[in-house]
């Protein structure tokens, strides 16, 4: 097995330290220590990074779509139910196994080059017969980046009940053949599933021992729709019904109240935050705070390309830290350290990937990111959290490693070409909306 020695300025192991280094042996982190004692200790190891830079976890994003990688920056003026039936529910009955594989492309490209080294996905499309999710899985394993991958199901549209079951059946066989994705049932929402197919849904997370990532209560309409349906909230509902005995994955969690945020830390569900979306959808500001002191696993996601719409992971970053301040009106709502550690520890917690992911350790996963120290935006660290989380851009992303293989070098992918992508997308996303009648949002369709 190869030896890499990844040094930096700073390394973000669970203590931070200063001229430091950490040793990648195969897949795992074989050692984390300071720079002096590592390369005496592993002479011939071949050397990443500089004395310059910071050296850290990846970033794991607990929440996004990768069915939207061809439709971003279209109709971003709606709220969320409005934006689901203009635009979503048009797009979905047209998507391919080939346009899974070339949105995840895109997008997965642009979180690559931000620090993302596993990405938890849920693929909303309408089944055909023929599987569209192990696009992404297809993806995921060319570009070298860790997946946690759901399908999106619903049946309240019409769909028949048995084909969502053969969708997910066809993503979970997908990512148990990949080396680096794993699979969790999905459940679009609870208002987007007939009480037959929750009920399937809670039997097959439960009894197939898979975990779950479902929206909850991401606007207030939802939580009143649910309660005039069941009599409880999304999140009481969820619990009384059992979903909650499988590993839980909740994105959003904006509409939540006391209870809710009891019930959730009971049941040890993480909570995906997803500041930007939440913000240019005007569903409102998720009590991150509240949850976290109840002891609720809040990770940070950056949502989907159609609701983001960057896929830039230092983006959601700096934005969580933000929205937090100027909503309690206190600088010290959210500190750098703590959305930090939302990207990171607290992301994997969430998807109760922690003992294999999420800081530098020894025995780890060798997922590790490097930021260049050697320009003038990271020149001058007095505190390495507050680098990452408000200085430094996705232009600083100097290297990123996924199981122990580098999956970008030089600020940019190794294992594809961006610019044959973007060109294999071009058409793609063209016939995409105009088969979804959205000709008249997009300039890509000629009137």
């Amino acid at each position: 097995m190869s030896t890499t020695l990844i040094r930096g300025a700073w390394v973000l192991a669970p203590e931070p330290i200063r001229d430091g280094a950490v040793v990648i042996v195969g897949d795992r982190i074989a050692a984390v220590g300071t720079y002096t004692d590592l390369a005496a200790e592993y002479p011939g190891a071949a050397q990443h990074g500089s004395a310059h830079d910071i050296v850290g976890p990846g970033f794991v994003n607990t929440h996004g779509h990768f069915s939207e990688g061809l439709i971003t920056g279209i109709g971003s003026d709606f709220t969320l139910w409005e934006w689901i039936h203009t635009l979503i529910r048009p797009v979905d009955p047209h998507l391919d196994r080939r346009k899974a594989y070339l949105g995840t492309m895109v997008a997965g490209i642009q979180m690559l080059r931000s620090g993302v080294t596993t990405a938890n996905d849920m693929f909303v499309c309408t089944p055909t017969g023929t599987p569209v999710s192990p696009g992404v899985v297809d993806a995921l394993d060319e570009l070298g980046l860790r997946g946690v991958v759901s399908f999106g199901a619903g049946d309240v549209g019409g769909a028949p009940i048995a084909a969502q079951f053969d969708e997910h059946e066809a993503l979970r066989e997908a990512a148990t053949a990949s080396r680096l994705c794993t699979f969790r049932l999905g459940i679009g929402a609870l208002g987007g599933q007939t009480d037959e197919m929750f009920a399937r849904s809670v039997d097959y997370a439960v009894g197939g021992g898979h975990g779950v990532h479902i929206h909850v209560q991401e606007i207030r309409e939802e939580v009143t729709a649910t309660f005039a349906r069941t009599g409880r909230t999304v999140v009481a509902h969820c619990a009384h019904e059992g979903l909650f005995a499988a590993p839980t994955l909740a994105a959003h969690c904006v509409w939540v109240d006391r209870n809710d945020r009891r019930i959730l830390a009971e049941h040890r569900v993480g909570v995906a935050h997803n500041p930007v979306s939440n913000m240019i959808l005007a569903s409102g500001v998720a009590p991150v705070a509240e949850m976290r002191e109840l002891g609720i696993d809040v990770g940070i996601g950056v949502d989907g390309p159609a609701s983001n719409d960057s896929q830039d992971y230092l983006q959601a970053l700096k934005t969580a830290a933000l929205l937090a301040r100027v909503h309690h009106r206190q600088a010290t709502a959210m500190s750098a350290y703590e959305a930090w550690e939302m990207g990171t520890i607290g992301g994997a917690r969430a998807l109760r990937m922690d003992d294999e992911i999420g800081s530098l350790e020894v025995d780890k996963k060798a997922d590790v990111l490097v930021l260049d120290g050697r320009g003038p935006t990271l020149a001058n660290v007095h505190d390495p959290y507050q680098a990452v989380v408000f200085v430094a851009g996705s232009r600083e992303v100097s290297e990123v490693w996924v199981d122990g293989i580098p999956s970008v070098l030089g600020g940019d992918v190794v294992r594809v070409d961006p610019g044959e992508i973007a060109e294999l997308s071009r058409p793609a996303a063209a016939e995409l909306v105009t088969r979804a009648g959205l000709g008249h949002l997009s300039a890509l369709v000629e009137a």
